[in-house]
């Protein structure tokens, strides 16, 4: 009993140091059309057959080839698929319950061969043809537009199609308009380009009289590219350019897709499509900002502008999870937008640093700065675009009463070094002692350890790192208005020589909306209000519904944390909880639990109506047929775990010669076995005994959940592993409802439109980061709670002193994983050019050889040799060699695929490794690279060549044997005349 006594004592004293604080957001759940969900997760006004719906079941993530450039239909930037065939398409998957794995880095051509490879289950938006018909399905157009005349504003000669005889027209390759002039219209010369913005830009150079195109995608080009020059004259009207249908193709051996999108389609609202229409298609007829000619010379000569990024300065402009996030970086998102022009957030720089780099011209934005006189000797600063005020800290223990800065005097303020509250100090306060820190946090943790009296900074910013770093010992009060200190006005600055960037921004902002200034302002400062009492929209059957209710049954899973138990003490906790008490308050209805043994016991009472409602309809063992489903109301990214050791894992494609560990019954294995049937895999009956499988090397990854996966991971004390990737399959969290009770799913719905991204954030927040206690008997706490106090008395200083302790040993440790992970970049980066060294490239083409051996699919390689490299060095000396290396690694890697890989092989030689790909692929990849080179500028050294050799590596062969013949070859293009790609093939 003693033993127990002293237990509990300890436990009670260091509990506090046990917590793991480890954050994790959960993603919005986009909203879909009110109605309910039938059998799956399907839209109730989609009828589907059994056939359909097992193919759903059988596929619930489907493959989507993704164009890069042909905006705005289907297009990329910076890998995100966008556009309006992608939306449309996303529409679709969400009325559907299915999700989508975008495959994109190839070229049309290309994805139309990984089409016919069957590596692509469906295309979002092309052309029917005779041809494609052979070996694809079509659905009924979704979307009909005509093809349009584009001329220059100051031609007057062309008005309609006949006007174009003898006259140039520029035609991109490859393109339907080039077969059609080519054969029925002779007499129309023709311009090649690549695509359709060169086209386009022919006319505009004078290269081109004209250009034919598809008008969404000339009027969306001719906006965002600011070719205010060229006019759209009329469209073509003649038959073999009349109007054309956009489709989605399916494979001919995945025939029930084609009727399910079909079907998918016919059932989306006309308010839907309406909505897309006005969002990619009117952006001719939006008002832009009125630029100069100097400003769009400007733009033009500058596509690319970098901008700070605080590291803690959250909700406004932080670095969180790999990227800049928060208002500020929203909003100058919008401007680069409305500028027609990307951004580069620049992140870890402190604030003084970022000012230097402003005025010496090594950065060209602030984006949040406060005017001073002292600032203004050297920065341009735009009108304000939001206002910000002030809020002291202080701890809670010290009972110092402030409300303005004259009860600081004599004080030590922690502030931000050189923040305009730096300055305001030192010239109005001279009786404050200044501690100048380097971000607002370090300012906190200050007060925290009691190394400074308050902290002086933005209100917000400190709410939000008190919240997040869960500091509870100290207290955020705002700063009252004075003359010298109120509200403070944000604007945007940029370096004293920078007026025509200045009056761009300036325009730029201007044009923002007021809509799209609230919609920021929802996002990042909307408060989670506990007591918020939401009044529903509800129709009178919804609300006689509700009157006639006094409660609402709820049947929950009692052991499935952390998204929902019961607890011993009778307690219905978890992130499902949360976020149903959440909906309990909107519908103004006490929800009453339901206690059952288990799950399955919990569904059976379901079914025998004992119950309103399922609290989470989803998973494996739910007969979806007997309920109607409400919208998601939380998704659940599934990710694969791995032991420390393991690298990072981009996508299952990589993980084919490792074990991979799956819960029996559960439906992403069925996903993993239908669509990778390449990967070994072991079953384990529960995702406990798969994560112990992991640690004990029983298997290499695990699959789960994300949020299931990081709760274990902490409960089961594994700290020997971590998630090493995610996958493209998502599990969607929705209420299953009484078939008989369509009046409470309709509620439901509403109920789940009305949450905040920012409440379900906070609720996820909370559970993945607590870590499980056993219960504690408390009344044998309190008979020893008088022993507790006297020896909590000598405990107490040496407890707070290890308490400061631990956390500069957690400071040591994150910066140590920081210089980690920064060493760990270095062993594998070429310094020069930035491309994987000679080490790492062998390593992934060692990788790559053990995965064809598994899997049986093609492997190819490249390697390819700068011409005439040693006349550079000799001619023009080594650094204009070095900045031709690097100068060729990025074209190269702006050019390859996003599957491939590129590495320095030594000197001025690359190797490029292309998996899933054969011979003919790797030479057309090669050729194009060599043309790319070919046309690039390097500067005073003038135009530079390239000789490639290309190979395909051959089952049972060494890789020696194929490195020496992609070798071979590179020699023969090289003495054979150089700029030139030979294939070099094992003979049989």
């Amino acid at each position: 009993m003693f033993k127990k006594y002293i237990f509990i004592l300890v436990f009670t004293l260091c509990f506090p140091m046990f917590f793991l604080n480890q954050e994790t957001e959960a993603e919005s759940v986009p909203n879909s059309p009110e109605t309910a969900y039938g059998p799956g997760g399907v839209h109730a006004d989609i009828n589907l057959t059994a056939e359909e719906l097992e193919f759903l079941n059988q596929h619930p993530v489907i493959r989507v080839g993704n164009e890069d450039d042909w905006p705005p239909f289907d297009f990329s930037r910076h890998g995100e698929p966008q556009g309006y065939a992608i939306e449309h398409l996303e529409l679709l998957g969400q009325r559907l319950g299915i999700s989508f794995e975008y495959i994109n880095g190839y070229t049309w051509a290309e994805l139309l061969e990984l089409f016919q490879n069957d590596e692509i289950d469906l295309l979002p938006s092309l052309w029917y043809s005779d041809e494609r018909a052979e070996y694809m399905l079509f659905t009924e157009p979704f979307l009909v537009s005509p093809y349009v005349i584009v001329t220059h504003r100051s031609d007057e000669t062309i008005n309609d199609f006949d006007d174009l005889t003898e006259k140039t027209v520029a035609v991109a390759k490859g393109y339907v308009q080039e077969s059609v002039l080519k054969e029925h219209y002779p007499q129309i010369k023709q311009y090649q380009v690549n695509n359709v913005l060169e086209g386009l830009r022919a006319v505009s150079y004078g290269h081109a009289d004209a250009y034919i195109g598809y008008h969404g995608s000339v009027a969306y080009l001719m906006a965002t590219n600011f070719l205010y020059d060229l006019k759209i004259v009329g469209e073509t009207r003649v038959p073999e350019l009349g109007p054309q249908g956009l489709y989605i193709s399916v494979r001919k051996d995945m025939a029930p897709l084609r009727d399910i999108m079909q079907k998918a389609m016919d059932s989306l609202p006309e308010n839907e499509k309406i909505r897309l229409g006005e969002k990619w298609f009117s952006i001719e007829n939006q008002t832009r900002s009125n630029f100069t000619a100097q400003e769009i010379q400007f733009l033009l000569d500058n596509p690319v502008l970098t901008i700070s990024n605080m590291k803690h300065w959250a909700p406004f402009n932080f670095y969180e999870g790999g990227q800049a996030r928060g208002f500020v970086v929203d909003y100058m998102k919008l401007l680069a937008q409305n500028m027609g022009i990307e951004i580069e957030f620049i992140s870890g720089p402190a604030w003084n640093e970022f000012l230097r780099m402003l005025q010496d011209g090594e950065l060209d934005i602030i984006g949040d700065i406060v005017q001073t006189e002292k600032r203004k000797e050297n920065i341009l600063f735009t009108e304000p675009y939001f206002n910000v005020f002030s809020g002291i800290v202080v701890r809670r223990d010290e009972g110092l009463q402030v409300s303005e800065l004259d009860d600081l005097r004599g004080k030590t303020v922690a502030v931000p070094k050189n923040f305009y509250y730096q300055e305001i100090l030192e010239q109005h306060f001279p009786e404050i002692i200044i501690l100048p820190l380097e971000n607002p946090l370090q300012c906190l943790n200050a007060v925290s350890s009691g190394r400074a009296d308050a902290a002086l900074s933005e209100k917000p910013v400190f709410d939000y790192l008190i919240d997040r770093h869960l500091l509870m010992n100290l207290e955020s009060i705002p700063l009252l208005e004075s003359d010298i200190l109120g509200s403070t006005p944000i604007t945007i600055g940029v370096s004293k020589n920078q007026e025509v960037l200045h009056g761009i921004l300036q325009k730029a902002m201007d044009a923002v909306s007021r809509e799209e200034i609230n919609t920021l302002r929802n996002k990042w400062f909307r408060r989670v209000e506990e007591d918020r009492d939401v009044l529903l929209d509800l129709s009178p059957a919804e609300m006689q519904y509700l009157k006639d209710k006094e409660s609402i049954r709820v049947c929950v899973n009692p052991s499935w944390r952390p998204f929902e138990e019961i607890r011993a003490d009778g307690r219905y906790e978890g992130m499902v909880a949360g976020i149903m008490e959440m909906l309990e308050k909107r519908m103004g209805l006490p929800l009453e639990i339901q206690y059952a043994a288990s799950r399955d016991q919990s569904h059976e009472m379901f079914v025998q109506k004992e119950c309103d409602m399922l609290s989470a309809a989803q998973g494996a063992g739910f007969d979806q047929d007997s309920m109607l489903l409400s919208k998601p109301y939380l998704e659940s990214l599934t990710v694969l775990v791995s032991r420390d050791q393991h690298t990072y894992i981009p996508d299952l494609n990589s993980i084919v010669w490792d074990k991979l560990a799956v819960v029996s019954g559960e439906p992403v294995k069925q996903f993993i076995e239908t669509n990778y049937p390449e990967i070994d895999t072991v079953v384990f009956d529960s995702l406990d005994q798969a994560l112990r499988g992991v640690s004990d090397r029983d298997a290499d990854i695990a699959i789960g959940s994300m949020h299931l996966v990081s709760s274990k991971i902490h409960e089961m004390g594994l700290y020997d592993l971590k998630i090493a990737g995610q996958t493209p399959y998502k599990e969607f969290f929705r209420v299953g409802v009484d078939p008989d009770q369509p009046e409470l799913l309709s509620i439901i719905d509403k109920a789940i439109d009305d949450l905040s991204p920012q409440e379900i954030n906070s609720v996820v927040r909370q559970w993945i980061s607590i870590r499980y206690e056993q219960g504690i008997d408390y009344s044998l706490v309190w008979q020893i709670g008088l022993g507790a106090a006297f020896i909590l008395s000598l405990f107490l200083y040496w407890n707070r002193k290890l308490y400061w302790l631990n956390q500069k040993i957690a400071d040591a440790h994150e910066d140590l994983a920081a210089k980690t992970q920064e060493l760990e970049k270095l062993s594998i980066t070429d310094s020069l050019t930035g491309t994987y060294n000679r080490m790492k490239i062998e390593r992934i083409l060692d990788n790559e050889i053990l995965r064809v051996k598994r899997s049986k699919e093609p492997l190819s390689m490249i390697l390819l040799d700068i011409d005439n490299f040693k006349k550079v060095n000799d001619e023009f000396g080594h650094q204009a060699g070095d900045m031709v290396l690097q100068k060729m690694a990025s074209l190269l890697q702006d050019n390859i695929r996003r599957t491939d890989s590129l590495g320095r092989w030594g000197g001025e030689e690359f190797m490029v490794v292309c998996p899933h790909t054969e011979h003919k692929g790797a030479w057309s990849l090669a050729e194009k690279l060599r043309l790319k080179i070919m046309c690039a500028d390097f500067g005073e050294v003038g135009r530079i060549t390239g000789s490639f050799g290309v190979s395909q590596f051959v089952a049972g062969e060494s890789e020696d044997s194929f490195l020496r013949r992609a070798d071979d070859a590179l020699y023969q293009a090289k003495n054979g005349g150089r700029n030139r790609t030979i294939i070099k093939l094992k003979k049989k």
